[in-house]
């Protein structure tokens, strides 16, 4: 018997030491994933200059790496499924290494565009991989505190993304700047073969429910045919869904693509300087990511609530962009910046509340589907916001106040549509809903 525990509490030891070398590689390649997803912002002017294309080209650009992403989702949870987390997202971050490489080459807008598109198809194979690495290797109620951390770090790519990747470009050109960028990729790839690992018994360790001393339930498999009819007859799963289509097209549209040109353009920054207040935005989600984690996890026991008191702040702070345009300080503006990230990322606690919503049998295709909605809303909220700016007269090569303001506009009322939808989800009792 005390051979037995003593064999246990080593198999224990050894999941609960190694879990956080993978949790550490996975998180350096999501570093990644918001580099990527960030990195047009600061380089949107070049973009335009070089390959001589309008507002509307640079916002299609900037979207094909969400069309991408948003068509992966599906797929990834199958690979995830059938290949395990070390081949999937070892294989796919090399994809998006070589299109960086191809993306630095580009000699015209298609090419370009093409390599944004394989970039996103590439880094699009690591979030789910990644919730997947959090159910194996973590316990239940670490889920919205790891998964918090995870995109706090992804942030500080995002934060690498700003100044630090404005001053490279301003060095070394955005071309040269990419062809780096692609190589550590690549590396990085190498580097999840390596050390990632699908579950805890790959090393010879104790799994989840062991650790946790709870029974392990298999439940019935489910074809993704009836999944997906058994999901989307749930009311509930559709106010997620909306909800996350405008949170992520919103956020995404206004970090990943037109803050910097609004700050360009409407405050007359140099590219540097537009980069050191967008950093602000990854310096306020951070900060609040842990925060609104440990907050689900320990503090509040209604994930919905949590996401209402977020997702309130976060449309307030679109305010002063919608009605002070060009009236702000840039002191105000910092602030707000700062404040965009800190309630802009607690949608992280949204995939708690799938959890709350959907069987476990059905969570990888619910996340899935949750995260196509969310990315697909990326791309057509950046491509939307092009549409609007282009209407804008352009005088001394700068965009209009106006455009920038009714694209504002635009986002302002659709998280209120999102908002008044979002409060009707029941609330979870004996039974789902």
């Amino acid at each position: 018997m005390a051979i037995f525990e003593e064999t246990t509490q080593k198999k224990i030891n050894k999941t609960l030491s190694y879990r956080y070398v993978v949790f550490g590689v996975i998180a350096l390649a999501y570093f990644f994933v918001f580099f990527h997803r960030m990195s047009t912002a600061v380089m949107a002017k070049d973009l335009a200059t070089d390959f001589g294309v309008d507002p509307v080209a640079v916002g299609l650009f900037g979207s094909m790496y969400f069309y991408a992403y948003a068509l992966s989702q599906l797929p990834a949870g199958i690979l995830v499924d059938r290949w395990g987390v070390r081949k999937t997202t070892t294989l796919f971050t090399f994809i998006a290494g070589c299109a960086t490489l191809l993306f630095g080459m580009a000699n015209s807008f298609n090419v370009a565009l093409t390599a944004r598109f394989l970039v996103g198809l590439g880094v699009a194979f690591m979030y789910v991989p990644a919730l997947r690495i959090l159910a194996d290797w973590f316990r239940k109620n670490e889920y919205s505190t790891y998964s918090s951390i995870l995109v706090a770090i992804g942030n500080v790519g995002a934060l690498a993304a700003s100044a630090p990747l404005a001053a490279l470009i301003v060095a070394i050109t955005w071309r040269n700047t990419m062809m780096i960028i692609g190589v550590i990729t690549i590396i990085i790839a190498a580097l999840l073969y390596i050390f990632i690992r699908n579950k805890p018994v790959d090393i010879g360790g104790a799994s989840m429910p062991e650790i946790e001393q709870i029974p392990l339930v298999c439940s019935p498999p489910i074809s993704i045919p009836a999944a997906f009819k058994v999901l989307f007859r749930k009311y509930n799963f559709w106010t997620i869904i909306v909800l996350y289509f405008i949170w992520i097209g919103t956020l995404m549209a206004f970090q990943g693509l037109w803050a910097g040109p609004y700050l360009m353009n409407v405050f007359n920054l140099s590219q540097g300087e537009a980069g050191n207040i967008l950093m602000l935005i990854a310096v306020g989600a951070i900060v609040g990511l842990p925060i609104f984690g440990i907050i689900a996890d320990r503090v509040m026991k209604s994930k919905k609530k949590v996401i209402m008191i977020g997702f309130i702040s976060y449309v307030l702070v679109w305010i002063p962009f919608v009605f002070f345009t060009d009236s702000m300080s840039l002191n105000l503006v910092r602030i707000l910046m700062f404040l965009f990230g800190f309630f802009g990322y607690c949608q992280i606690i949204v995939w708690a509340n799938v959890k709350e919503n959907v069987d476990l049998v059905m969570l990888g295709t619910a996340s899935g589907i949750i995260n196509f909605f969310g990315f697909t809303g990326g791309a057509v909220y950046q491509q939307l916001m092009g549409v609007i700016i282009a209407k804008a007269p352009v005088t001394n090569n700068l965009i209009g106040v106006a455009s920038f303001k009714a694209a504002f506009l635009f986002c302002f009322i659709s998280l209120l549509i999102a908002f008044a939808f979002y409060i009707t989800q029941k609330e979870i009792g004996s039974k789902r809903i």
